[in-house]
């Protein structure tokens, strides 16, 4: 029997069993659907995570954090400066301090950074991009504020720019102007939050508020990509008790905590491929006695042997081929749908290399209005060959299903079918 009488036969059976094929389509449809997000975010939050972290450390950095009561100071930096590829060093500088205006005390954290930091904390190419109001000046005697810093949780703006603010850090007493308020933050990995600290000029810093020239980490950059791991190792011989984290570090423990979650979603969601697997071959098998007088009069008229389970499996391929390419459809819009819709508000992403000791000290930041929320679209991301998997997964679940039933059936003598009522 040719190819095409075996569809023929396959889909007139489905068609007569309607009811029982539309569920299992859409059993194999909200399978595919439930892999594909599953996996999908999975691999999503790992590319959207690594390209956070290219763009934090950078590819071409190494950050060196002191551990226990070990300090790093200038001598330390002018010592890694000096180090064979290394391009630049810049120092990481916080203090814990407090503010009082108009009778509103608040603990801050006082961040000496530059310009050029400070843009790449906030995910902008223009600092006046990063702020409010006020004017994007970092300099003595001038400081930029977060944004909780300057707006109570009511919503009642308490700093200006403009204004002189007396902060208390380390035991002293530093005047300064606030020339701009800043764009509010949101807390991320580990470190700080950018909506409670005061920014000031490094040099500042260091000159006003620790003239010892503690230094709460180095941000070492390496002159080339292939030299990262050069340095690293030169960076845990000269402190071998301090901490030394480049790109790949950090990559290494976020791809294995992804790894497990794709892991756990993936077998969440493959059980409706067993729930598929069941119902097929519960359908099948019902298949198989409901048709028994079918076969009998297949076999008497000359259907040989084989002909009955080649039909049985064509109808469950047949039945898989639809829910797939329903599902992939479907799974595809899903993805577009995704993409395109907010999941908080608005707002552009941003990372920061935060000033605080441990793993990495990072901070992720998301600039955004107080009422607007953050733009964070869902990643998902499917590749041609994912998209393929899905489509033959469901194929060879249905068809191992139906696979018993299909080879009993055959085993049935001619004789004992025709005799079933």
């Amino acid at each position: 029997m040719r190819l095409v009488d075996y569809l023929n036969l396959a889909w007139m059976a489905l068609w007569e069993r309607r009811g029982r094929t539309i569920g299992a389509v859409v059993g194999v449809v909200i399978a595919i659907v439930a892999l594909g997000l599953a996996i999908g975010a999975g691999q999503g939050f790992k590319a959207l995570t690594t390209g956070f972290f290219e763009n934090v450390f950078g590819i071409n950095t190494v950050v060196l954090f002191p551990s226990g009561t070990a300090q790093l100071t200038l001598t330390d930096m002018a010592t890694v400066s000096a180090l064979p590829h290394v391009a630049s060093v810049e120092p990481i500088l916080e203090a814990a301090g407090s503010l009082n205006v108009n009778g509103h005390p608040q603990r801050v954290q006082v961040i000496g950074v530059t310009a050029d930091e400070l843009m790449q904390m906030y995910g902008v190419t223009m600092l006046s991009d990063a702020l409010i109001s006020g004017n994007p000046t970092l300099q003595a005697g001038v400081v930029l504020v977060g944004y909780d810093v300057a707006f109570t949780n009511t919503g009642q703006e308490v700093i200006y720019p403009g204004q002189l603010i007396t902060i208390t850090v380390n035991g002293k007493v530093i005047r300064a102007i606030v020339g701009g308020v800043l764009k509010p933050g949101s807390i991320g990995l580990i470190g700080v939050n950018p909506n409670t600290a005061i920014f000031m000029d490094a040099s500042s810093f260091l000159g006003e508020i620790d003239p010892s020239g503690a230094l709460s980490g180095l941000i070492v950059h390496v002159d080339k990509p292939s030299y990262v791991n050069t340095v690293t190792n030169m960076l845990q011989s000269l402190y071998p008790q301090d901490q030394v984290f480049n790109l790949s570090t950090v990559l290494t423990s976020v791809n294995q905590f992804f790894t497990t979650l794709e892991l756990f979603l993936a077998f969440i969601s493959g059980i409706s491929f067993i729930i598929i697997g069941i119902w097929m071959f519960d359908t099948t098998t019902i298949s198989v006695i409901q048709r028994t007088r079918e076969f009998g009069i297949m076999r008497a008229v000359g259907f040989s042997r084989r002909s009955i389970p080649i039909l049985l499996l064509t109808e469950a391929l047949i039945v898989g081929i639809i829910g797939s390419a329903i599902g992939i459809a479907l799974l595809i819009a899903l993805t577009h749908v995704i993409h395109t819709t907010p999941l908080l508000g608005q707002g552009p992403t941003a990372g920061f290399r935060g000033p605080t000791r441990g793993f990495g000290g990072v901070v992720t930041t998301f600039n955004q209005a107080s009422s607007a929320g953050v733009n964070l679209p869902i990643p998902i991301v499917i590749t041609p060959s994912y998209l393929a998997l899905l489509f033959i997964i469901p194929l060879a679940t249905n068809v191992v299903a139906a696979l018993i039933p299909a080879i009993r059936a055959s085993r049935i003598p001619p004789a004992q079918t025709l005799r079933y009522e």
